[in-house]
């Protein structure tokens, strides 16, 4: 049984503790979401490492880079040229942490957090390590 019957089957044979008890958890598990988008870094510091990989618009030539993998950037923050900032920052972290010294970035989302003033910038990029 779906909808409507379930529910009122549930108050039935449960009472209206039950069903109460359904709601919360159900509005509990949606706050502990926004909870967890919230954790977002504003800032991102480069590292040192990171300061040497380089962000280009076009993947490059096989001849002279290998891919090491994929990286994901993700930030969010009051400014949106701040979150961008330091979704970039994330990116060339992950990139320097895989060894690379170019990422490219394939995907570049930037979209408002509800019951926020913020927006979250994500980044999805591929690593590459100079092939020497």
């Amino acid at each position: 049984m779906r909808g409507i019957g379930a529910s009122l089957l549930t108050l039935r044979t449960f009472g209206p503790f039950a069903a109460f008890a359904a709601f919360a958890t159900l509005a509990a598990s949606g706050a502990a979401g926004l909870g967890c988008a919230h954790e977002l870094p504003d800032h991102v510091v480069l590292q040192p490492a990171a300061e040497n990989v380089e962000i280009a618009m076009e993947p490059p030539s096989q001849n002279t880079f290998a891919l090491v993998g994929q990286v994901t950037g993700v930030a969010a923050a009051n400014n949106p040229d701040a979150a961008q900032q330091a979704a970039k920052n994330d990116l060339r972290n992950k990139a320097a942490a895989l060894g690379a010294t170019l990422v490219t970035i394939d995907e570049d989302t930037g979209e408002p957090m509800l019951l926020q003033d913020r927006t979250k910038v994500k980044l999805v990029g591929r690593a590459y390590k100079s092939v020497e």
